[in-house]
């Protein structure tokens, strides 16, 4: 009995579990659909300096794709900017596409894009772009998708995910440094290279260095080592590190270290306009002035003033920060540099107490608006407004840079810029008909001509000399005081520096009196001379005509004359007719009658 009874659950069991199996087979499993993906391929690249690195942009599970736009991020130290792209064929086999490409190189990415020109899509998994990237160099980096975007033919975004990359190399990567950065010979340089390192996970195991300077090659297993250079060169010292890793794989490193000092001038500007340094003024005449600015900006006392900026450029071009001292001379005798003349740093600003100026300049820097300076252009104290105009004449500006130990170049720590005072020349009055007084100056204690529209004029006094300033003042005749209009006066110096001004000569004829009334006719005056025959007179009129004569005999019968020529065909025939016609109407009349 019991055992009918368990026969009888265990069927009812099977039963049930038949039930439930079928129930499930019926209900079914759902299964997500496949995600849209973009991503690089592959996902981990290796390549090795020199070598080409091409990464494919690669779409999976996309319905109706029309268009796609990706960022790609890279290190610019480890692959090459900008990369070459070529479109894949995934669009390109459905229709016409437009591939572009823009790269921003300070922020490290390309931006691609392809559309498709027509209304089509493309549905699967498909490469989209292939990037083909140079290795210059060993290490490693990521390559990063973002700002990805995928849209239907409807212009719709398809949502999606993005995967990047992971490229290196397998030689290792060489790197180092140097304290102190400037080094200066004799002294210890130590080199670190312990940013070295072996991109495929490996590690560094020998550091070998070759310092360019002729001496032995140095192997280190440590990161750091030093050396000393003894000699400067133009050319930089080429320094090699070379590191093998634990797979004995090698790769170098060469950089440039320079030992050199040398400072040296490059430019020397001189201009009145001290406020907009929009002039070069290497002529101009005495007297003239250096406009400061406007008094309420600058801080000074006037606006202008007898003085010439002198802006001054040295430059660095060395290996190393320099400190040194600046002159700015002027002389009219370059015999002797200095011993005339004195520029003033920042002149105005600084109460004209700075002849010189100390300042440090960088590497491969100039020394930009720090050396600054100012002529005084009276015979007075800087500063002073009492003297005179220094005289008319060419004068050489010389800047130095003094000479420094371990300098390598000192010809080029002078540059020297010539600057003309020219002579000026006033007339007063510069209008009139019988003289004028004469102002100017030239060269100092000089004989002085004066001309007068080219021809030489004397004056008053004469000989007419300039005094220590050049300074002169003398009276002169007007030379064509009946020829009105601008005449030129001319007045040169022995050196031959001339300066000249314009008179003008006024018109002093007055105009036309009125015509006076008519005198009484004088006497007849005796008979002239015969004069020549005069020419014959115009032909008279005919006279009227004569009786008539009585008739004369006859005279005898003349030769018979030519014969004339024949009567034209169409006369002839008609003088038949009539002929003929004239017989008729004759015989009928003669009929007629009888």
């Amino acid at each position: 009995m019991m055992k009918v009874r368990g026969k009888n659950l265990f069927s009812i069991s099977l039963v049930l579990m038949l039930a439930v199996s079928l129930t499930l087979a019926n209900v079914g499993i759902a299964t997500p659909e496949p995600q849209t993906k973009v991503y690089l391929d592959p996902p981990v690249a290796v390549a090795n300096p020199g070598e080409i690195l091409a990464i494919n942009i690669t779409v999976a599970d996309v319905t109706d794709l029309n268009a796609w736009e990706v960022k790609l991020k890279f290190s610019t130290a480890v692959l090459k900017f900008p990369p070459e792209v070529v479109e894949g064929p995934f669009l390109k086999d459905v229709g016409t596409t437009e591939l572009y490409v823009s790269g921003m190189q300070a922020f490290e990415y390309v931006q691609i894009g392809v559309t498709l020109l027509e209304e089509a899509g493309a549905s699967g998994s498909g490469t989209l772009a292939t990037v083909m990237f140079e290795v210059p160099d060993s290490g490693n980096c990521t390559l990063d998708l973002f700002d990805t975007m995928l849209l239907d033919i409807d212009g719709v975004e398809i949502s999606h995910t993005a995967e990047g990359a992971y490229f290196y190399t397998t030689k290792p990567f060489s790197s180092f440094t140097w304290t102190p950065a400037e080094p200066d010979i004799g002294v210890e340089v130590t080199f670190n290279a312990s940013a070295s390192y072996d991109p495929d996970g490996g590690t560094i195991e020998k550091y070998t260095w070759d310092f360019g300077d002729g001496t032995p090659t140095v192997e280190e297993n440590d990161a750091v080592t030093t050396h000393t250079f003894t000699a400067y060169r133009l050319d930089p010292y080429p320094v090699n590190l070379t590191v093998t890793d634990d797979e004995d794989e090698t790769y170098f490193k060469v950089l440039p270290l320079w030992i050199w000092r040398d400072i040296g001038m490059s430019d020397v500007w001189p201009t009145l306009d001290d406020w907009g340094l929009e002039t070069v003024d290497k002529e101009f005449p005495r007297g003239s002035l250096e406009y400061y600015g406007p008094t309420d900006t600058t801080g000074l006392a006037v606006e202008d003033g007898p003085s010439l900026t002198i802006l001054v450029t040295a430059t660095n071009l060395g290996s190393m920060a320099e400190t040194t001292t600046y002159h700015v001379y002027i002389d009219r005798d370059t015999a002797v540099i200095g011993d005339e003349l004195v520029a003033y740093w920042w002149g105005p600003y600084a109460d004209w107490s700075l002849t010189e100026a100390t300042i440090k300049i960088k590497t491969g820097a100039a020394s930009g608006w720090n050396l600054w300076f100012y002529w005084w252009l009276l015979d007075s104290p800087a500063g002073n407004t009492t003297g005179k105009y220094l005289p008319v004449g060419t004068y050489t500006i010389t800047a130095m840079a003094d000479t420094f130990e371990g300098e390598q170049v000192t010809t080029n720590n002078v540059m020297q810029v010539n600057v003309t005072i020219t002579g000026v020349l006033s007339l007063v009055p510069d209008t009139g008909f019988a003289s004028t007084t004469l102002t100017g100056s030239l060269a100092p204690n000089s004989l002085v001509t004066v001309t007068w529209d080219g021809t030489e004029i004397p004056t008053v006094p004469s000989p007419l000399v300039t005094n220590e300033y050049g300074e002169f003042t003398a009276i002169i005749s007007v030379l064509t005081p009946t020829e009105p209009g601008p005449h030129t006066v001319v007045a040169t110096d022995e050196m031959g520096n001339s300066a000249e001004a314009t008179f003008t000569v006024v018109d002093m004829t007055g105009p036309q009196g009125p015509a006076g009334e008519t005198g009484p006719q004088g006497p007849v005056g005796p008979q002239g001379p015969k004069g020549d025959t005069g020419p014959a007179g115009p032909k008279g009129d005919t006279g009227t005509a004569g009786p008539k004569g009585d008739t004369g005999a006859t005279g005898a019968t003349g030769p018979q004359g030519p014969q004339g020529s024949a009567a034209p065909i169409e006369y002839v025939a008609a003088s038949v007719v009539l002929a003929i016609i004239a017989i008729v109407i004759a015989a009928y009349g003669i009929v007629k009658k009888s």
